[in-house]
């Protein structure tokens, strides 16, 4: 049976995959546990061929083997027993710090606004604040947070070399892994969240047990101060107040504990408020993070089983393990039997690039058209042409200023007519100067590879113009 991927074994196989050996025996190896996955999509296909290829090539690497994930798996349970440790202190210490001293005799006490305040409000509202960055940013363009990057940065610098590489192993090699990434460092994080919850409540529970210690609330408006009180009071114990309804202060027992001039009204007793605190921060504080950090580890999980290895390098070694025909991006001989499709409408003309194409890719056009002939009246004329590219399409493209959703309609289109198993190549081309088309910009071509790794098509490749 295949193994599933995890975190440590992406990371060595991003390590190796650089420096892939391919044998005949790995492709028949492939061969054979694919067999029993027809009709499986191929990005799941690929999945497990490729784990079945790293599985046999990793005891013959002598680079990497498994010491860059072991050593990233030992930094990331660092960090975490760091950080859980970390958290409970602070929570330790902020349940005794919120303690305050009432008038000259009357000992210590908690402001009950305060403390619902600070330990909960404030863990609430930078919970919200991360989800928000979370959906704006990184739900959008696919970027890690400032907390995300921060947390990935500690991780690198408390980690040695070869942990620390393989941490950057897979945040450079693409969007999908740096999901992965993010959900770790959530996942580490909500941890140590649940770990200041426990630090609240205990620390809490201490301070009741060997302290002798009062509760109270203050207000000088009178009219505001009691209802708005009474509605936090309801409000935090929708969760369990219809279970322990005895663990609520009355309204009577609210007016006991406010504070008047400065001192406590002995009538009002810690035993009104304490039953209400503890239930708030257990079911606030601490039953939140749990459950969020156990989506985060759902989530890590799912995106590692989303990954669909499409990224270019990815792509180049599956084409190695799994041999087809009209797959690949260069010739021994010169082939004829590609059409050239003009995106976006390029001055470059094909006398002008057909030297780059016989020199690098070993094709030779057999005709061009401009992307919107799919559309138009020529349209049969088209089609039939394109039927006939025993090589495939190359689109000629220019920069990075075309809409990506058109393009993708008319990647579609043109698969839909040439089939799954031609090429089809964007040669990125990049602005003319003095008449003569120049090679593109690297920002560019990352801006390409970035669109075709969208496009889930294993058939397809990014190309640079070279002059």
């Amino acid at each position: 049976m295949v193994k599933k991927w995890n975190l440590p074994d992406l990371a060595n196989f991003e390590a190796l995959v650089s420096t892939a050996d391919v044998r005949e025996d790995d492709q028949k190896a492939i061969l054979e546990t694919l067999s029993g996955f027809k009709g499986k999509e191929e990005s799941q296909q690929r999945q497990k061929g490729l784990r079945v290829w790293f599985e046999r090539a990793k005891p013959r690497s002598k680079e990497a083997g498994e010491e860059v994930g072991n050593r990233l798996r030992v930094t990331l349970g660092i960090v975490q027993g760091l950080a859980l440790i970390i958290s409970f202190a602070l929570g330790v210490a902020l349940i005794g710090g919120l303690i305050e001293k009432v008038g000259l005799t009357e000992g210590k006490a908690y402001n009950v606004w305060k403390l619902i305040a600070i330990t909960i409000g404030g863990q609430w509202v930078f919970l919200i604040l991360a989800v928000l960055s979370w959906v704006i940013l990184r739900n959008n363009s696919r970027k890690m947070t400032l907390f995300e990057e921060v947390g990935g940065q500690i991780i690198k610098k408390m980690s040695g070399k070869q942990a620390a590489r393989g941490w950057n192993e897979l945040y450079r090699a693409g969007s999908s892994y740096r999901a992965i990434l993010s959900w770790r460092v959530a996942r580490i994080a909500q941890w140590a969240a649940v770990s200041f919850n426990l630090g609240l409540i205990i620390g809490f529970l201490a301070i009741l047990l060997f302290l002798e210690i009062n509760f109270f609330w203050a207000t000088t408006l009178q009219d505001i101060g009691l209802p708005q009180l009474e509605k936090v009071k309801n409000f935090l114990s929708i969760p369990w107040g219809w279970w322990q309804p005895e663990w609520l202060p009355n309204r009577d027992q609210l007016v006991l504990t406010q504070l008047q001039l400065n001192e406590l009204n002995p009538d009002g007793k810690p035993e009104f408020w304490f039953p209400f605190l503890l239930g708030s921060f257990l079911f606030w504080g601490l039953l939140p993070r749990l459950i969020l950090a156990g989506y985060c580890h759902v989530m890590e999980g799912r995106s590692i089983g989303k990954l669909t290895f499409m990224e270019k390098r990815h792509r180049d070694l599956w084409r190695k393990l799994t041999p087809r025909v009209n797959t690949r991006t260069n010739y021994e001989v010169s082939q004829d039997g590609v059409i050239l499709i003009d995106v976006g409408g390029t001055d470059a003309t094909t006398e002008e690039l057909r030297p780059f194409l016989l020199q690098h890719l070993r094709v030779n056009p057999m005709g061009r058209f401009t992307s919107g002939i799919v559309n138009g009246d020529e349209k049969e004329k088209a089609l039939q042409e394109l039927e006939k590219a025993k090589r495939g399409v190359v689109l000629l493209v220019e920069s990075w200023n075309l809409s990506p959703k058109q393009l993708k309609v008319l990647h579609e289109k043109l698969r839909s007519v040439i089939g799954t198993n031609h090429l089809i190549l964007y040669l990125v081309l990049g602005l003319p100067k003095g008449g003569v088309t120049q090679a593109p910009e690297e920002a560019e071509i990352a801006e390409w590879e970035s669109f075709v790794t969208e496009l889930h098509d294993p058939e397809t490749e990014i190309v640079a113009y070279k002059i």
